[in-house]
């Protein structure tokens, strides 16, 4: 029999069968993640701003659209930019996150007042998930807060993402450890009852999040990223424009220059070629004028080329009939006939002497070998390079023949060491003399 008097439920008796509890649990928690997650999931999203007059569709459209150009410009200013976008951003994500808060602020004590109907049915009060959700939020506040001001120390140093990384990691385990402190201490469930829980809040609130960031993105967040590219990318993106056009123009300074330069060159070559050709023809001439060709036949007497200056004399007379050269090219060329004339007597008379000479000492030569008297080397000098007609003119009829030599037995040569006489061998290489030596097996 119950007393009079209500007892408080003791935790974990509101449903009796656990199985049961945890169905509905499930059942619960999955209508909520389709309650907040259809928007996400949906083909055609919600009609908002037209992208016309958000801007931020023509913005992201006309980036795609010149990618190519544009990537220099953000390869060099990518991490000033970054910077500059990160207030915009911040900005955006506060919006984003207090309505986040105030939204989960609701689902909290919804949730909360779900949750402690079935796993603590002792504290399923509304008082006490008001004052959960209240809490939860103070601590969302908090530790917001905490993570923005990280997240802008971390931005001052030099690589700002792994500062950032690790501010973040440590803020979400506080916010994880706060926030189960926080539910085991108004519910008194056990450790993983409670870090289910705050892991399911944590999912809904991020859809939750992601539900309301799309439209609030597309009114504020449009506008922000409009103002931030009028004011930090479009003036650097004037700049550098500013920049190319006067790189361009100085580029077309110097070209219109290096074209002048090249022009003057040109008229320069041309007027050099013209200087050439002029000088050309001048020489043509000037070799063609009767003083230079009589220097260059005086030239060529002096050379003693008086064959050559003879036959251009004779022309020169033809060639320039009234030139006031004439007539001294006319004596000029009885002189060089003259010339010529006395040297070709004093050469016949020295070809004369020649050969009386040579007939002289060839009579010599033969008085001395009859006799026995002349030594080799005489002979030598006197059949070297002879041919056998030579020979034979010279020394007669051999008494030995053969195909390479003739022998002479008459002793004709005599060696200066020993005093003997001998024969004469002569060699012969294609009918030509190489070679004499003695005949030791001539006769007397």
């Amino acid at each position: 029999m119950m007393s009079g008097n209500r007892q408080r439920p003791i935790p974990g008796s509101g449903v009796k069968n656990p199985r049961t509890r945890a169905v509905v649990a499930m059942a619960l928690l999955i209508f909520c993640l389709i309650a907040l997650g259809c928007p996400l999931l949906a083909d055609e999203p919600a009609p908002s701003t037209p992208p016309a007059a958000a801007g931020g569709d023509d913005i992201g459209q006309y980036l795609a659209d010149h990618q190519a150009d544009l990537a220099p410009f953000f390869q060099q200013n990518g991490e000033d930019i970054l910077r500059a976008a990160v207030p915009v951003i911040m900005d955006i994500m506060v919006w984003v996150i207090i309505c986040a808060m105030l939204v989960g602020w609701v689902l909290d004590i919804l949730l909360s007042r779900g949750f402690a109907y079935f796993f603590a049915p002792a504290f399923a009060e509304w008082k006490r998930s008001i004052i959960y959700a209240t809490g939860g939020l103070f601590l969302n506040a908090i530790y917001t807060g905490l993570l923005f001001l990280a997240i802008v120390i971390s931005l001052k140093f030099a690589s700002a993402g792994v500062p950032a990384c690790i501010a973040v990691g440590l803020l979400l385990v506080v916010a994880f450890g706060a926030h189960l402190v926080w539910i085991l201490y108004l519910y008194r469930t056990t450790f993983a009852v409670g870090a289910l829980f705050y892991l399911v809040l944590v999912v809904i609130h991020s859809i939750a999040g992601l539900t309301l960031a799309k439209p609030i993105i597309g009114t504020r967040g449009a506008r922000l990223a409009a103002e931030f590219v009028d004011q930090s990318i479009t003036p650097k993106l004037q700049s550098e424009a500013d920049a190319m056009k006067q790189q361009l123009f100085a580029a077309s300074s110097d070209r219109s220059s290096a074209k002048a330069k090249v022009a003057d060159l040109q008229n320069q070559i041309a007027q050099s070629q013209a200087d050439a050709k002029a000088l050309s023809d001048e020489i043509e001439e000037k070799k063609n004028s009767d003083n230079y060709l009589f220097s260059r036949i005086m030239q060529a007497r002096a050379r003693g080329d008086l064959d050559s200056a003879r036959s251009q004399l004779a022309a020169f007379s033809s060639k320039f009939p009234s030139s006031p050269l004439t007539s001294l090219a006319q004596a000029q060329l009885t002189e060089i006939k003259d010339q010529i004339a006395t040297e070709e007597a004093q050469k016949q008379q020295a070809d004369a002497e020649a050969a009386r000479a040579a007939a002289q000492a060839q009579a010599e030569l033969l008085a001395r070998a009859a006799k026995g008297e002349v030594t080799l080397s005489e002979m030598r000098r006197a059949l070297i390079g002879k041919s056998r007609a030579d020979v034979s003119n010279l020394l007669g009829l051999p008494t030995d023949t053969g195909s390479d030599r003739w022998g002479y037995r008459q002793q004709m040569i005599v060696n200066p060491l020993t005093n003997e006489r001998h024969g004469l061998l002569v060699y012969f290489v294609e009918g030509i003399v190489q070679g004499v030596d003695y005949d030791r097996n001539g006769s007397p």
